[in-house]
């Protein structure tokens, strides 16, 4: 059998050769995927795919972040209005106050809603 295989490489040396060189490329392109250091762990290597779960968390967290903003952009705008409004008449409206009173107690709600999640997240991993 070597003796066969050593007649055959030699008699087909370059075609040999070549098969072998084929045979290793498409090993190397294909059996290996391509990775890069993880944006949120960068010790991490990743692959095309989960860089872009990576990237669509990132932009999800950044627009849940806008919309906090945006709500409490929203809640200075409605004081400021009540303020304004209180101080060019000299009354205040009994209705806006309920209303932007619901809507502090809604936003304190919210963020001890949020904490105590971070402490059960956090108490889950201490435990698992």
């Amino acid at each position: 059998m070597k003796n066969f295989l050593l007649l055959l490489f030699n008699h087909e040396r370059y075609q040999s050769i070549s098969v072998i060189i084929c045979i290793v490329l498409l090993v190397v392109c294909y059996g290996c995927e391509s990775k890069v250091a993880s944006l949120v762990y960068p010790g991490e290597l990743i692959t095309r795919d989960e860089l872009g779960i990576e990237i669509d968390t990132l932009v999800a967290t950044a627009e849940l972040r806008y919309a906090k903003l945006d709500k409490q952009d929203e809640l200075k705008e409605a004081l400021y209005q009540i303020g304004s409004l209180t101080a060019q008449t000299g009354s205040f409206n009994p209705q806006g106050l309920v209303t932007t009173l619901f809507s502090i107690l809604g936003v304190g709600a919210l963020t001890d809603n949020v904490r105590k999640r971070l402490v059960i997240k956090k108490l889950s991993k201490s435990v698992a």
